[in-house]
């Protein structure tokens, strides 16, 4: 199990939601691996959060099978929830990097994650 990057994703507090997007630095890897659990930390998320997560890969392009989405109270993350996580179903791939985007379309409030961890495997070469 590693652990990748901590990191405030949009300020909080009174006015507009931020329609925004972070982006991790890519992760090389030696040889190919394959995720398997992604999870994100966050302050409590309160109703009308709404975000997608995607693994992107070596040339900046998300991984297929490696998107999803969250949206409190409307999906199945509760309010109050301080973690979300899911498993990719995306090929073995040697290189990891994660992209967060704010749905300012669904989700009506701003939200902070403070973590972001990927469990990985060896997957080959």
């Amino acid at each position: 199990r590693n652990m990748l990057w901590r990191f405030p994703l949009v300020p909080t507090g009174a006015g507009s939601i931020v329609a925004g997007t972070y982006e991790t630095q890519t992760q090389m890897f030696s040889k190919k691996v394959f995720p398997k659990e992604v999870r994100i930390y966050t302050n409590p998320l309160a109703a009308d959060n709404a975000f997608e997560i995607d693994l992107i890969g070596s040339g900046g392009s998300v991984l297929s099978g490696g998107s999803q989405k969250f949206g409190v109270g409307t999906g199945s993350v509760a309010a109050g929830t301080d973690m979300v996580q899911y498993n990719p179903s995306t090929a073995p791939t040697y290189a990891i990097g994660v992209r967060i985007t704010n749905a300012s379309v669904t989700g009506t409030r701003n939200w902070t994650a403070s973590k972001v961890e990927i469990d990985w495997v060896p997957a080959g070469k």
